[in-house]
């Protein structure tokens, strides 16, 4: 099935591609000199980027979550073509849009959107089960941090398709930032959904239990590239580090392995290592008054579910681990 995958992956980049060079095809080019004509070419254009920035975030989230897996399964591919099937609407519900833009185009567009971000959240989802044998806990955690930012996102989808059946010149621009933040958004998610796959079983269980808020002070001591160090391995000076720490979210790397400051230089079984004493670091350092042995009493039944599911690990878990 690996081979598949890499077969999958090519069929996914090359529709992604086709999408987009359908939708730049569709620009109706100036026969005659006319302020008129042109003013209506700068519209097409002006769409075109909106759907160019809309494709182009999907085929980003697309490419970074098949990523994080090496092989997958048949619920993977089957869910990988029903989220191609909307996504490959893109062209027609442009060159609608920007030939005659109306509420009901607009409208349409809005939903062609939500129906896209869904069908990916279930693909993105099915992966995450099938890279996270371990219900109990990557599961939960990924549900805890995309949670809410999914959340908010379906509802400025529904109100920008509410709007834009009132007011669909204007709200048709709005649909320019979106995709945009979301990218922002979503890698700051990846970024902790690695981070949280390093640490301990018993770690994971209090990272769940821990506040939002909580979990942002963590994440920003590991932005930062503060804490402690790891044996036997050479490490950043501290200015180095404060400079890592102010890079803009332009100069990341991608790959979470390395978008954290100062890891650049570490192999994989250090950075887990660096995670775990880091979260160490950070429950010392916050002194945080959160009773995670009464918090785990009040929820006897839940992480008596999880202790199951830690004993009985499915191999990839354990082979997950080393490769994280």
């Amino acid at each position: 099935m690996k081979k598949l995958k890499a077969r999958l992956d090519a069929f996914s980049d090359a529709v992604i591609a086709i999408i987009l060079t359908i939708m730049v095809l569709d620009l109706t080019p100036v026969l005659k000199d006319n302020i008129s004509d042109y003013l209506t070419l700068a519209k097409e254009i002006g769409v075109y980027i909106i759907s160019f920035a809309f494709v182009a975030n999907n085929w980003y989230q697309h490419a970074t979550l098949f990523n994080e897996i090496d092989d997958m399964s048949y619920r993977i591919m089957l869910y990988d073509f029903l989220y191609l099937i909307p996504l490959s609407l893109t062209p027609l519900a442009t060159n609608m849009m920007a030939s005659n833009t109306t509420s009901i185009t607009v409208v349409a567009y809005g939903i062609l959107v939500a129906i896209v971000s869904l069908c990916f959240r279930i693909l993105a989802r099915a992966v995450t089960n099938f890279q996270y044998t371990n219900k109990s806990q990557m599961r939960e955690i990924y549900t805890k941090i995309y949670g809410k930012h999914n959340i908010y996102f379906s509802l400025f989808n529904v109100v920008l398709i509410v709007l834009g059946y009132f007011f669909p010149q204007i709200v048709l621009w709005f649909f320019l930032p979106y995709p945009l933040v979301y990218m922002v958004f979503s890698s700051n998610d990846r970024q902790q959904m690695y981070d949280a796959a390093q640490l301990t079983a018993n770690q994971r269980e209090q990272y769940l239990q821990l506040p939002t808020g909580e979990l942002r002070k963590f994440q920003k001591l590991v932005e930062n590239g503060l804490s402690s160090t790891i044996p036997d391995s050479s490490t950043p000076s501290q200015e180095a580090s404060e400079q890592a720490g102010h890079h803009s979210w332009l100069d990341r790397a991608i790959n979470p392995e390395n978008e954290s400051a100062g890891t650049s230089h570490l192999d994989i079984d250090e950075i887990r290592q660096l995670r775990r004493k880091q979260w160490q670091q950070f429950l010392k350092d916050t002194k945080t008054q959160y009773d995670f042995k009464n918090h785990a009493q009040n929820n006897a039944g839940q992480l008596a579910n999880n202790t199951s599911h830690h004993t009985e690990r499915h191999p990839r878990d354990q082979s997950d681990d080393h490769k994280n």
